[in-house]
């Protein structure tokens, strides 16, 4: 009986603490559509942070009609994201920069 009580205590109460949270963070593009096939290659454009993807985006925070959002890049992050913390960083873009020439 005894056995039982410390399994459950086990499982209920220390078991959790050792569990992870995670998140992934997608960088989305959000474009302006436009008729013009000339005006195509100089649209405006503005990159998003997001741990929405691209469909989900469009639901959950406003992008008007003629806006089309695209998806770029993606990567998973550990922790927690409460309290509004910052995304953690593309870990892609981590590459160590080169040493500049001596003048």
């Amino acid at each position: 009986m005894k056995y039982r009580i410390f399994l459950s205590a086990f499982l209920f109460v220390l078991l959790p603490a050792f569990a992870q949270a995670e998140y992934r963070v997608f960088v989305l593009k959000i474009t302006k559509k436009s008729a013009d096939p000339q005006a195509a290659q100089t649209q405006d454009f503005r990159l998003v942070e997001s741990t929405l993807d691209h469909v989900q985006y469009r639901y959950y925070y406003p992008v008007a009609a003629d806006e089309e959002v695209t998806y770029i890049d993606t990567w998973r992050c550990y922790g927690r994201t409460g309290d509004f913390q910052p995304h953690c960083p593309n870990p892609k873009g981590q590459i160590p920069a080169e040493p500049a020439p001596a003048p």
